[in-house]
């Protein structure tokens, strides 16, 4: 094989090697994950958290499942994400088109989060994110009684939203794809300047 043939073969390698890299992605997209999220503050009393269009479920109410992924998600600095199809029944993982379609219906009690109300000795649990002062410390002595009553009740009340999402960009899923654009244009590039540098 001369010189010129196995620069020709090596150029056609790579540039359908690019194609592969390139079609592949476009076959097997990078799928959703349902993302549970613990970080946004509550407060008032069950009743105004319900007027609120907040959807409060006591933790013991919840499926195995989502006390699984409720506690997960506190352990995990308040951000929890699994695979489509392994959330909880009593989770509505909205998209931001669907979040963005309520809203557009005023149907704002569908992107509330739902509150979850922890039992009275919750010790068992993760803290609450709202919330980072425990009973003993000493700032909690200096508090008003409604002051003392506030940090009680978001002790006690813990919102988690619940979404459909994309995972990040620097996810497994995200930087494969990402590795493999990257591969199919240096192998575009150099295999086109072998064919063309013949």
């Amino acid at each position: 094989m001369t010189e010129m043939d196995r620069r020709n073969a090596v150029g056609t390698a790579l540039v359908a090697l690019a194609v592969v890299l390139f079609v592949v992605p476009a076959l097997f997209p990078v799928q959703a994950v349902l993302v549970h999220d613990t970080r946004d503050r509550v407060e008032g009393s069950p009743s105004e958290l319900r007027d609120e269009g907040h959807e409060v479920i006591a933790y013991e109410n919840l499926s195995e499942r989502g006390q699984e992924l409720y506690v997960e998600t506190l352990r995990n600095d308040g951000e929890y994400r699994v695979p489509k199809g392994e959330g909880a029944p009593e989770f509505d993982y909205l998209t931001d088109a669907e979040r963005r379609e309520a809203f557009r219906n005023d149907n704002e009690s569908a992107v509330r989060s739902v509150v979850i109300e922890r039992p009275e000795d919750d010790s068992d649990l993760p803290p609450a994110d709202e919330f980072s002062v425990g009973p003993g410390d000493e700032e909690e002595e200096e508090l008003s009684g409604d002051e003392q009553e506030r940090r009680e009740t978001m002790r006690r009340y813990d919102a988690m939203r619940t979404t459909t999402e994309q995972p990040p960009l620097d996810s497994p899923p995200q930087l494969l794809r990402l590795g493999a654009a990257l591969l199919a244009v240096i192998s575009l590039g150099v295999g086109g300047y072998l064919l063309s540098s013949n």
